[in-house]
């Protein structure tokens, strides 16, 4: 495209509202860069929610050179990604994206941005002729910019992707994909190329982060974090080195053992667990189990989300959780509405919020678990045992019915309360 200056220069007549349009975005640049970070996720449905705040970055330092270049009248076709546009590129790789869905990103970006320029631009004049001179100009340096962007950036993506198929990581990250796609493999011959012995018994698990902020591209350091507790997981099972491969933003794990492993025996030591946690599957035997243990470690990472566990960043502790443990909310993660409809239809007005429903609910819980007894729930809460007979009865007023009646139902729809509080 040749530009001309046209494009480098806003119009005479309407230079004074383009320039002022110009500081008003400088002005409102992190709200406008929220705007386009959520209109990409609502449009791209492949781009997992973790993403966000990197595209909130990615888009937030290109606003910042768009303002910087029309201020200076710098050529919008001499754009250079800053850094964090080259990372989030980098990271489209890392995850397995296409390069045609981060061009659909730009794309998005554009048009909802040009929304905004127009929006502006009737705000400070209200004079057709001006208001369609200056979105003229506005639309042909955009265009020039996101031109020059991504053909600098799609350098960035081809030289990235030739870079990781080359990687012996991609070779065995390809390996365990067919694995655990049911592909037919010669299993002796897969084990020789993971270095990972198939027929034996297997713990999968999931090793991950929830922490925010860091800079595209920068996965790196918190891979090799990852690696550490992987490895610190796999010694406390008594394994060896594990089998590990990074899917998005987290490590997916197996530690292989002769005999059955011990899943009580698994630690993630507070040294190796900063800001990580781990979810682990039951540990079962072959190929079959490889892939077993590990769809289990995935579903009990998604229940402890849903928990709101595993997001205490750096320094916080280790959350550590096993799918034999949550086996009865793994099985409702996949229809969390028809969880909390189920939770709702049998708990009512016992499924509010408040401290003191939550009270009445948390006793409940315990009196049920303990048998109906209100000697040994009081005993397991530390209260006086009035106290439980109280609020069993004040609960039993809510639900409208005995705690006697619907009680295999009540205990399952108490512990979905913890996993699904509400649509709010």
């Amino acid at each position: 495209m040749e530009l001309g200056t046209e494009i480098l220069l806003p119009p005479a007549a309407s230079r004074g509202e383009i320039e002022g349009l110009v500081e008003t975005l400088s002005r409102e640049l992190d709200e406008i860069a929220a705007t386009l970070a959520d209109t990409i996720h609502e449009h791209l449905l492949e781009l997992e929610d973790d993403l966000r705040p990197w595209t909130l970055q990615a888009a937030r330092s290109n606003l910042g050179v768009i303002v910087t270049m029309m201020r200076e009248g710098d050529d919008p076709g001499s754009a250079r990604p800053p850094a964090e546009a080259i990372g989030y590129t980098k990271e489209y790789v890392v995850r397995g994206l296409e390069l045609s869905l981060m061009q659909r990103a730009y794309r998005a970006a554009q048009s909802v941005f040009g929304g905004i320029i127009l929006e502006q631009l009737r705000v400070v004049t209200d004079d057709a002729d001006l208001l369609a001179e200056a979105m003229a100009f506005f639309n042909a340096w955009i265009f020039a910019w996101i031109e020059a962007i991504e053909r600098r950036l799609t350098d960035v993506y081809m030289h990235e992707r030739e870079q990781w198929v080359r990687g012996a990581a991609a070779v065995r990250a390809a390996e365990v994909r067919a694995l655990l796609g049911g592909a037919p493999v010669d299993v002796a011959a897969v084990s020789l190329r993971l270095g990972y012995e198939l027929e034996r018994f297997h713990v999968g698990y999931v090793v991950w982060s929830e922490e925010a902020g860091e800079r595209p591209g920068d996965a790196g350091a918190l891979f090799a974090s990852m690696e550490r507790a992987a490895a610190a997981v796999a010694e406390s099972l008594g394994a060896g080195p594990p089998l590990t491969v990074a899917e998005g933003r987290h490590l997916a794990c197996w530690a292989g053992h002769r005999g059955a492993p011990e899943l009580a025996r698994l630690r993630l030591p507070r040294a190796a667990a900063d800001g990580l946690s781990v979810a682990a599957g039951t540990p079962a035997q072959g190929v079959e189990g490889f892939v077993l243990s590990h769809r289990e470690a995935l579903l009990a990472r998604r229940v402890a989300q849903l928990r709101g566990e595993g997001g205490g960043g750096r320094g916080a502790g280790a959350v550590q959780v096993a799918y034999p443990d949550l086996a009865l909310e793994a099985l409702m993660v996949d229809d969390v509405d028809g969880a909390r409809r189920f939770a709702a239809r049998e708990l009512g007005p016992l499924l509010a919020c408040d401290d003191a429903t939550v009270r009445l609910a948390s006793t409940l819980a315990v009196f049920l678990e303990e048998g109906a007894s209100f000697a040994r729930a009081a005993r397991r809460l530390g209260v006086h045992t009035n106290t439980v007979t109280y609020r069993v009865h004040r609960a039993e007023e809510l639900l409208g019915h005995p705690v006697g009646e619907r009680q295999l139902e009540l205990r399952v729809a108490l512990r979905l309360a913890r996993l699904i509080p509400g649509p709010d």
